[in-house]
């Protein structure tokens, strides 16, 4: 059954109003959730509100079963829940702070049941708008103008939440980049031949057991909020203290921005009070994207000399994303070339993968570097990389990023 609008329960709004001399309104605005028809089609977005539209009615029913559901027609993504009155026993008292617990509760309720049928969409959560309008019954202006006054007022609410969130969500990104809530999961890249490891790529990850953890979610706030080579920063030095705690021999693979290359701190003889006295540079390798190196290749060549002076190598990360550019990556000669899990994926099966892989062997051959195959997950991807002649790969087929604390607090109990 269709959520009906509010014009088609016009009479019933109305009566609400006249009869408590006020009315109350919660908005809940799934205009978010907008770019998933964007980037996906009107058929999976017309898909996907078949399942949120259900999770609106259930609010009602949980909530105040007894209270008017309606969409706005002229904004097809706005829902109102129009509240019939106070609940308590016979108390007839309004209270403004009940209205916003109700809509702190409809909010809790609503956001993580549209959060997990949009996972397959987005990389983060969206935060479905609420908000919450007031309005007093006067017999000197129609019924329709003042629900239309409610609305707009329900708006207004919506956005001034939405800025407070926003803003509480900024000082907490804060907090865990001064604090260095972050760790390091360091994932094994294996010898296809043998198994034995080369070497461990350390990926950051947000505190643990919160929607930040997934390094998509904790860097897709960073970048919202300008802060991405602040994090980055505070990534790159906890791996190198997370890998004091791994305490594993081979090579170490740490991610890095554009703004790497020119960070004051990172750069000349500064860069060894990142590694401590134990490592060496001679035993880190910088991965940066085949999208970054094409946006950015001016400053990378005048900049990794400053590393690779010192000893670091670098690694061209999702090699085959932007295929058309191996030519600008070539250019700046890397010691590893990491093949894009999309490539990866089903090589087995797709034909025109297994060509890709083969160009991007070809060219770590001229350029004396190792190529590394990401994300495999299965015995015949990693049959298939092997017979065309991928020597090193890493992915779930061979081990989950580890977490050095983890593994510290297991041998302790030992």
């Amino acid at each position: 059954m269709s959520i009906p609008t509010f014009r088609e329960i016009q009479e019933k709004i109305t009566a609400q109003l006249r009869e408590q001399g006020y009315l109350a309104a919660i908005l809940v605005n799934l205009a978010p959730l907008a770019q998933i028809e964007r980037s996906f089609g009107g058929a999976t977005f017309r898909s996907l509100r078949s399942q949120v539209d259900p999770t609106l009615e259930e609010m009602r029913e949980r909530f105040r079963s007894n209270d008017l559901l309606a969409r706005d027609e002229r904004e097809g993504d706005r829902f109102l829940l129009f509240l019939s009155g106070p609940r308590e026993g016979n108390n007839t008292t309004f209270r403004a702070e009940h209205l916003r617990k109700l809509v702190d509760r409809v909010e809790e309720y609503v956001n993580p049941r549209v959060g997990r049928l949009t996972l397959p969409y987005l990389r983060e959560r969206p935060q479905v708008g609420t908000g919450y309008g007031l309005v007093l019954w006067s017999p000197l202006e129609s019924p329709e103008r003042q629900v239309l006054r409610l609305l707009e007022d329900a708006a207004a609410s919506e956005a001034l939440r939405h800025q407070l969130y926003d803003r509480d969500q900024r000082e907490r990104l804060i907090e865990i980049i001064q604090n260095r809530e972050i760790w390091t999961g360091f994932q094994p890249i294996v010898d296809l031949s043998n198994g034995e490891i080369m070497g461990w790529e350390g990926l950051s990850r947000g505190p643990r057991g919160t929607e930040l953890e997934p390094p998509l979610a904790l860097f897709g706030q960073a970048k919202r909020y300008a802060v991405t080579a602040e994090l980055e920063r505070a990534c790159r030095r906890q791996a190198f203290e997370d890998w004091r705690v791994l305490d594993r021999q081979g090579r170490l693979f740490i991610n890095t921005v554009p703004e790497t290359v020119r960070d004051t701190s990172f750069l000349g003889r500064g860069v060894l009070d990142y590694l401590g006295p134990n490592l060496s540079p001679k035993s880190v390798t910088l991965e940066i994207t085949e999208r970054q190196v094409i946006e950015n290749l001016s400053l990378y060549r005048e900049a990794m000399h400053e590393f690779t002076d010192l000893g670091f190598t670098f690694a061209i990360d999702d090699v085959g994303t932007g295929y058309s550019g191996l030519e600008t990556v070539a250019a700046l000669k890397p010691a590893y070339l990491k093949i894009d899990i999309a490539l990866v994926r089903d090589v087995h099966q797709k034909t025109v993968s297994q060509q890709m892989v083969r160009a991007i062997l070809e060219m770590g051959k001229s350029l004396g570097a190792d190529v590394v195959a990401e994300g495999v997950e299965t015995d015949p991807e990693a049959d298939a990389l092997r017979e065309i002649g991928v020597r090193w790969a890493q992915g779930y087929l061979f081990a989950r990023p580890i977490d050095p604390y983890a593994e510290v607090q297991a041998l302790a109990k030992e």
